[in-house]
């Protein structure tokens, strides 16, 4: 099993709008780290992300597109387990500029190791990575993609050594956290979600924003179905919306726009990944 370690970092609130990545192998600490800056499309920063990284358009005004960077980066990645510090983040945005890009998501399976260091070091009074980092003696340069990646690596080999396990995902099970749900109500381990068979109903023109982690599918997916269904698979909830679908751990962003749009509006509805799968026909394969 291939283990790495992955870190992006965005230009702006949006998922898709990666400027840098990061990859490191977790049992190998002295391989080179795959370092790349990326320009975003469009390469919107906003000033709360400059003050977070540092980087600015300027930076990435020569950098490939994420499209110019996958074939080099999707061959580092394919067939590995992936390590992630907030997984739902970097997941997420792999999604995003993927399906930005036009391009097929490939169904990876991730590793949150900020659920694996609340599961190792309980007595932690944080387990954001720059705190970790500093409990295990890892050295960082926080939100540099590059040096993230390789300290999510070296917690990941960290806990593996301190398990006595070869890999992270045999440590999750010696934690008793590899399966089921973790103490902050999330599961460390992502699997790679099944493919939806076609749609049987039709939902043309409908506009539809997903909020949450769904459990049958991947957010790609479910655009994927959505667009097969005649309907728009939207990022963001807009005057336009018609339905607001609601996975495992909503964000009250989109929640809150949702109700303002359905208060002034009227016309967008809210509904469960059950009712959604329901709605358009829809089964795991």
């Amino acid at each position: 099993m291939i283990e790495l370690a992955i870190d992006f970092e965005t230009a702006n609130a949006r998922r898709d709008s990666a400027c840098a990545v990061g990859v490191a192998e977790v049992f190998r600490p002295d391989a080179p780290v795959f370092r790349r800056l990326i320009r975003p499309e469009p390469a919107e920063f906003s000033p709360f992300c400059v003050a977070v990284h540092g980087i600015r358009p300027h930076d990435v005004a020569d950098a490939p597109t994420f499209a110019g960077i996958w074939p080099d980066l999707s061959r580092r990645l394919e067939g590995a387990v992936l390590l992630a510090h907030n997984a739902s983040f970097d997941s997420g945005v792999l999604s995003a500029c993927l399906m930005a890009a036009g391009l097929p998501v490939p169904a990876f399976r991730f590793v949150c190791t900020v659920e694996l260091a609340r599961a190792a070091f309980p007595d932690l009074r944080s387990h954001k990575l720059n705190i970790v980092a500093h409990h295990l003696g890892i050295p960082l340069q926080h939100h540099e993609a590059g040096s993230d990646a390789a300290a999510c690596a070296a917690i990941g080999q960290h806990v593996a050594r301190m398990m006595g396990t070869d890999t992270v995902v045999e440590a999750l099970e010696r934690l008793r956290v590899g399966q089921g749900q973790s103490r902050a109500g999330r599961s460390p381990l992502i699997p790679a979600q099944p493919r939806l068979a076609s749609p049987t109903n039709r939902m043309d023109g409908q506009g539809f924003v997903v909020t949450g982690t769904l459990s049958a599918c991947s957010r790609a997916e479910a655009a994927r179905v959505i667009r097969q269904a005649g309907g728009r698979f939207q990022t963001y909830v807009t005057q336009d919306t018609d339905w607001l679908i609601v996975g495992l751990s909503p964000g009250q962003t989109k929640l809150t726009a949702a109700r303002a749009r359905q208060k002034r509006f009227g016309r967008l509805q809210f509904a469960t990944e059950a009712e959604f799968l329901a709605m358009l026909g829809l089964t795991p394969v």
